[in-house]
Order: C-alpha cells, then structure tokens, then sequence
C-alpha cells in the first residue's frame, strides 16, 4: 500500500463550497490535498485556507502547503514582493533585470521567504511544506544568457572561487547555479523543521538534467538533511513522450529516494490530458507504484476544468484517476 495518495487542490474562495470539495476527495480515496498558497492570496485568503485545512483535517485528510510563487524561487503565479523590491531580482548574464524573480542567494529576499513560511506554518497549521519545483529563470536566449549574474551572486562566486563570475555558462558557474538551489533548500528545509520537527517537508523537481532551471544533477539531494519526501512530475501525456521516459524518470526519483533514505513521490498528470488518452493516466499511476513509488499525487482537482490546463474531457479523467487510485489502495 502506497504511503499517501494527494491532489493538488487551489481551494475555493467560497467556504460553503469546501465540505462538498473535500469529500469528494476523500470518497475519491485520497488520503492528503497538496494546498496551492499563493503569494498574491497571501495573507488576505487566510481565513478560507485555514478553513480548508480545518475541514481536511476533520474528514482525516493529510495538507500539504504548496508554497506557489512566492517570489517565483517556487513557480506559481505572479510575485507581488520582488518587483517592489528590485534589489532582490534575478539578473542575467548580459545585465537584464528579471523583476519576478527572486535570486535564491540574495539575504533580503531568502529573509521574507523565511518569514512567509513561518506565517504560513504558524496561521495555517499544516502537515508539512510542498516545495514545488524550486528554479532559476530561464531567459530567452539560453544557454547564451543565464541567470543569475546579480551583485549578490557575483559577490559570492568570488569569493568561493578566487576569480570574477564569467559571463559565460562554464563548468565553475552550472555549479555554482546548483549549489544556490540547494543551499537555499536546506536554509528552507530546516527552518521548518525547527519551526516543528513533526513536519513533512516533500521537495519536487522537474525531471531534467540540462541545467535550464539550474538543476543539473539530483545528487545533492543526498546532503538535505531536513527532507522527508522527494518528488518528481514527469509528465508525458499531453507533452507527447514516450512512455519510457515516464518510466526512465519515475525510476530515477525512486533510486535517489532509497539511497538519501526518503519517501518517493511521483505526481501523474491530471492538466492538458487528450480527449481519448486518459487510460494513460490509470497506466502511469499503475507502473509509479510497480517501480516502487511511495505515494503518487496528482495535478490537479477535477482535471483543472474550466483553466487553460484543463483535460480536454476534464469529467473522464477525473474518473479514470479515481479508477487508478482505488486499484492501488
């Protein structure tokens, strides 16, 4: 039996739809929501998210607080804080400024997401932090032009390596890129866990290793020592690969898990799926759990219908994951 079964859920600003909502979540047999928080919500839909987490927990759901966009270091909707502090922007490689983005290294922007955190854990009492696909910007025109390249970065690679940042993408800065990540990620990681060491901290990143989003290797994920849960959403459906590369990759996030000695979680993909494709949805959920997956999650409630991500027949996927979840439970 797989260790939790989750879907993302954005909640509904109007409470009277949440009780109907979440049941139909747990009658569907999930066991946790994956509750998107984003930073524009943040905190002036406190009082329905709370209210989520409160109803969730009453009917034996697990939450998860997917900490979306808040300064974009997660991806999720538009940030609000950076623009109106632009000393915290991303800069790439020929100077231009970025002023959604948050440099995972400067210390004014990693301050107000600590603080955010906190607020979140403290307001919302969840069961732990959903860290979803921490990434640098990709600008146009990589891999000639990279971030991030600000004074802050430039700073610390000077004085890590004993020469000037390049501008140019040389082996010293993809590490660089990557060591930004993830020292971000354990500064996050463990404040958490400090905050309440009952917490599940559960990091998701894309399933590539071409360094775009900085991320060239999944190996320092064995040097996270505050990580629970490592995830990955290797979504293939509606981008048309093959179905090997869903299992190549549901196979990689499985063996970095067992040898850092975390709980594998692979998210399944319930947005854009094709009108006729769904039974791929109930194959991938089956061969995720085959591989050997802990929990399997998926994006997102109801097929996301009505948003630009929708299935094209949002009903009939929604019913073929309740399908899959009920084979393996």
């Amino acid at each position: 039996m797989v260790w939790d079964v989750s879907v993302a859920y954005y909640g509904c600003p109007y409470p009277k739809h949440i009780d109907s909502d979440l049941d139909e979540i747990r009658e569907a047999g999930f066991t946790s929501i994956t509750l998107c928080v984003n930073e524009y919500e943040w905190p002036n839909m406190v009082k329905v998210k709370k209210a989520i987490i409160d109803r969730a927990h009453s009917i034996g759901l697990k939450v998860f607080v997917d900490v979306h966009g808040f300064g974009f270091f997660v991806p999720g909707h538009f940030s609000i804080a950076v623009p109106r502090n632009p000393r915290w922007c991303e800069v790439d490689s020929t100077g231009g400024i970025h002023p959604i983005r948050g440099c995972p290294n400067n210390p004014d922007y990693r301050g107000w997401l600590m603080c955010k955190v906190d607020e979140l854990i403290d307001m919302l009492k969840p069961d732990g932090i959903f860290w979803d696909e921490p990434s640098l910007l990709v600008p146009r025109g990589w891999p000639d032009i990279w971030t991030c390249r600000c004074d802050v970065c430039r700073s610390i690679f000077r004085e890590t390596y004993g020469y000037d940042m390049p501008e140019t993408l040389t082996e010293d800065v993809k590490e660089f890129r990557q060591n930004s990540i993830f020292d971000f990620l354990e500064s996050l990681t463990s404040r958490v866990k400090k905050l309440d060491g009952g917490l599940t901290n559960i990091l998701c990143l894309m399933p590539e290793h071409t360094g775009m989003h900085g991320i060239y290797s999944w190996e320092p994920i064995l040097n996270l020592r505050s990580l629970d849960v490592f995830s990955t959403d290797p979504y293939w459906i509606w981008g048309s690969k093959p179905f090997d590369w869903f299992v190549e990759w549901t196979g990689r996030a499985i063996d970095i898990s067992r040898r850092a000695h975390l709980k594998s979680q692979i998210w399944v993909e319930l947005i854009k799926v094709p009108r006729g494709h769904e039974p791929d949805i109930l194959r991938s959920v089956i061969k995720a759990v085959e591989l050997g997956a802990d929990a399997i999650a998926t994006w997102s409630f109801r097929a996301e219908e009505g948003s630009a991500l929708s299935c094209e027949d949002p009903e009939t996927a929604w019913r073929t994951m309740i399908e899959a979840i009920r084979i393996i439970r």
